[in-house]
């Protein structure tokens, strides 16, 4: 059996990747603020294991809860694979730094850094003797690496995000029953998030123009398209811990 702990799994890629993995081989455990209750429908259609959590990554005193009612629910003695998609994020708050409160700041870093950091820590430690192919991917952004004029949070997290992928991938690269951990980079996307963008007024995001050009022209693949890549990378036995991967380079 092949357990995946999906993150964001309500919509965009987290949906996606949810959708893509639907399979009696697979049990899914997913996490995200709403439940989408046509994943569990399909996935009841299609004979495929699922766990639907419904949490809000801003409670974190409950994340160690969350993650032992996971765990109890894997059978370690069965399990050929166990991975986790740190996927949920958000882009808020949009606009120069200055210009919110301090609780918007609070709540993007608890969404995109502290809860997956938090997660990790758990899996590993969960699975230390687990014998089988563990793996974790953190998804990341352009914006980890290139600043963006309102985006200074989501930057600051996901760049933060890389370098705590970094070292957990060097701590776990000469260890017992290793977990192979990575981030992706997946792109612009047609997602919620984009959506959220575009509408944001210039004088708070000063490159709305472009992303409002990107839906225009077409150019922003589907969460399905990114999400079969970012599947391909997981099932690839020849990542490298540690390593950020951009869609750009499958």
């Amino acid at each position: 059996m092949n357990y995946y702990i999906i993150t964001g799994a309500s919509r965009g890629l987290g949906k996606a990747v949810a959708e893509n993995l639907l399979s009696k081989d697979n049990h899914l455990f997913c996490i995200s603020t709403r439940i989408n209750d046509d994943i569990i429908t399909q996935a009841g259609l299609k004979d495929c294991g699922i766990d639907y959590f419904e949490y809000d990554f801003n409670f974190l005193e409950e994340m160690d809860m969350l993650a032992e009612t996971i765990f109890e629910r894997i059978n370690f003695k069965k399990a050929d694979s166990i991975c986790l998609i740190n996927n949920a994020g958000t882009v808020k708050p949009i606009a120069p730094v200055g210009n919110y409160p301090s609780f918007e700041i609070i709540s993007n870093m608890n969404v995109n850094l502290i809860s997956p950091m938090i997660l990790i820590s758990e899996f590993i430690k969960r699975t230390e003797d687990v014998d089988c192919d563990k793996k974790i991917v953190n998804i990341s952004s352009g914006a980890a690496k290139n600043p963006y004029h309102g985006w200074g949070c989501y930057c600051g997290a996901k760049a933060a995000m890389d370098m705590f992928t970094g070292c957990v991938g060097l701590e776990q690269k000469d260890i017992s029953n290793p977990v192979k951990i990575i981030s992706f980079n997946p792109g612009v996307m047609d997602t919620d998030m984009q959506s959220d963008i575009r509408q944001t007024s210039v004088e708070n995001f000063s490159q709305v123009e472009k992303f409002i050009n990107l839906k225009q022209q077409g150019k922003l693949p589907s969460p399905d398209f990114v999400a079969k890549k970012l599947l391909e990378l997981v099932h690839n036995n020849e990542i490298e811990s540690g390593m950020l991967y951009s869609i750009d380079e499958l």
